[in-house]
């Protein structure tokens, strides 16, 4: 054998190697330039990635545009509570000073809104259109958070785009804040920040969050039994307490400095009447008892609110929580199987997330079920928290169908005079919706399907 014979021998030898040595492969491919054909696959690959970059930015793109039209197409729609209060307030902020005006009683909203609405005075839009622009900014901040939340258990997925997309197309949300002209987005985005800060483990910036929508709205307390949940069972500090009250009166100092009383401004929500009715319309279980009986059922509901409350506080407390896969890189099914299923607590990933947001919704689902003289707009939290909970629950899509279904339909009257579907039957229909979340959740927290567990 000649030498160049041999030469090539042992190249072909030790090319053999190489392509059994999954290391020796990687160097060897590292060692030599790339081949025509691996040029032509490495641009085929960048090309794929740009359309699937532009297809992505066409779909983002046509939604959000959409959700805008969407709003757009309804702006021009004054609701009885636009022309009664909204219109009025501007007016006045108008007539007698942005700033010097807030020292009145003129509204029996508190001052962090009113803010807006003087600022929204400098807007060169129409009256109607700078009041609606408020809460339809708030649609998207709304939608941010829920893209949020819901990224936390598909990081990498769809899901979290779908989430927030079906916020901005959600009837009750673009119905609240382009038709209705109200503000319950703007608490409820608040209340979404705070759920997402407790689901990154952030107190302080939660409790930052709950006073903001503490400060828009009263309705920020149907959260509170979840965060009185959440303070004992991971122990949060004593100092989170202080927060909520300190930026609600930060809130305040502008009002104050325009000259409202500091007691005025400290107990805004306790001066505010109270209309003596079981229900203003939410498809609570008031919806089947005659007003007649308001003083025999005004205490016991507020008792049962309480109890339920403290109910909810101590479940949080329970370890309870979900069998789910020991092993890693086995699904559910296949972990049963191999006999290695085990509880897992809900104190991490998407346990913990199922676990949060359950919680969550029961919170802003039994206070406004429980309660007296609840508005029809109340369960507003309920309709985004139940779409999360569709994400991120198990079969949670049932829920959510169901909390959206009775909101949209109790809006109608009120904004049309219409009343499609009775609300009593919807007062039923809600209650099979906080039965189910109960059940889902003394069952223990059973997450949604995530790629791993799918693969």
């Amino acid at each position: 054998m000649s030498v160049s014979q041999a030469g090539e021998s042992s190249e072909k030898t030790g090319r053999q190697e190489l392509a059994h040595s999954p290391t020796g492969l990687l160097t060897h491919s590292r060692s030599f330039p790339p081949s025509d054909s691996q040029d032509a696959g490495a641009t085929t690959e960048s090309g794929d990635d740009r359309r699937d970059a532009r297809t992505t930015f066409l779909w983002i793109y046509v939604g959000i545009v959409g959700s805008l039209l969407l709003r757009l197409s309804v702006l021009d729609y004054e609701s009885g509570d636009y022309k009664a209060f909204l219109s009025r307030w501007y007016d006045y902020f108008v007539e007698h000073g942005r700033l010097t005006a807030l020292k009145d009683d003129f509204s029996n909203y508190p001052p962090l809104y009113l803010y807006l609405i003087s600022a929204s005075t400098l807007l060169p839009l129409p009256k109607l259109y700078a009041i609606k622009l408020i809460s339809i900014l708030c649609d998207y901040l709304a939608a941010w958070f829920v893209f949020r939340i819901v990224r936390h258990q598909f990081p990498a997925g769809i899901q979290p785009w779908l989430a927030a997309f079906a916020v901005l197309y959600l009837p009750t949300v673009w119905f609240n804040s382009a038709v209705w002209g109200q503000c319950d987005v703007l608490f409820t985005s608040a209340l979404l920040g705070a759920l997402y800060y407790a689901l990154a483990k952030r107190p302080f910036a939660a409790a930052v969050a709950f006073g903001l929508a503490g400060s828009l709205k009263p309705q920020a307390v149907f959260l509170v039994p979840f965060l009185a949940g959440m303070f004992f069972r991971e122990r949060w500090s004593w100092r989170v307490l202080l927060i909520p009250p300190l930026v609600y009166g930060v809130c305040g100092l502008p009002a104050m400095l325009a000259g409202k009383p500091v007691l005025d401004l400290l107990f805004h929500w306790g001066r505010q009447p109270n209309l003596p009715q079981l229900t203003l319309g939410a498809t609570n279980w008031y919806q089947w008892i005659s007003n007649e009986y308001y003083e025999v059922f005004l205490l016991p509901g507020i008792v049962l609110a309480l109890v339920t409350t403290v109910f909810l506080i101590l479940a949080m407390q329970e370890k309870a929580g979900c069998a789910t896969p020991s092993a890693p890189g086995l699904g559910k099914h296949q972990a049963g199987a191999h006999g290695v299923t085990r509880p897992t607590l809900p104190g991490n990933g998407a346990n913990r997330a199922a676990w949060l947001v359950t919680a969550a919704l029961l919170s802003v689902l039994m206070v406004p079920y429980f309660l007296p003289g609840m508005h029809e707009r109340y369960f507003f939290p309920a309709d985004l928290l139940s779409l999360i909970y569709a994400f991120i629950v198990a079969r949670g899509w049932v829920v959510a169908m169901l909390v959206q279904f009775c909101s949209f339909f109790t809006y109608l009257p009120h904004l049309f005079k219409q009343e499609p579907v009775p609300r009593p039957l919807l007062a039923l229909m809600m209650t099979v919706a906080l039965a189910l979340v109960v059940v889902h959740g003394a069952k223990g927290w059973h997450p949604a399907a995530t790629a791993t567990d799918r693969a």
